[in-house]
């Protein structure tokens, strides 16, 4: 939707119509606040509050989908997308608890730790 202050930039209607680097810009920050949200939501590994979750979504999608009127094909891509948000969500988690338990990086040659970590 146009906002005046924010997409015209004080110049009015002539800048009404957003470039496809500010339109990329906004999904982009769209997809981290989601993907950001999603994972500090959910407890990593607990399926069952993922799968709640994702039907959550794909039910307030249908809901905002039927509302802006969007094509049954056009409905049915946005919520592959937000499919693929939520799993690339999951394997993010996954990876950085994976990442977390990873033993410490050590030198060269040695069994020593390049860090440690302080109790």
């Amino acid at each position: 939707m146009y906002n005046a202050k924010r997409d015209g930039y004080g110049n009015g209607a002539n800048l009404a119509v957003p470039s496809m680097g500010e339109i990329e810009g906004r999904i982009t920050v769209l997809e981290v606040v989601a993907a950001t949200s999603l994972s500090l939501l959910m407890k990593a590994g607990d399926k069952h509050a993922a799968q709640q979750a994702l039907s959550a979504i794909r039910s307030a999608m249908r809901s905002k989908c039927e509302e802006i009127k969007l094509s049954p094909a056009d409905a049915d891509s946005a919520i592959a997308y937000a499919q693929e948000l939520f799993d690339a969500t999951l394997n993010n988690m996954e990876n950085n608890v994976a990442q977390a338990t990873r033993p410490l990086l050590t030198k060269r040659g040695g069994s020593a730790p390049l860090y440690s970590r302080v109790p």
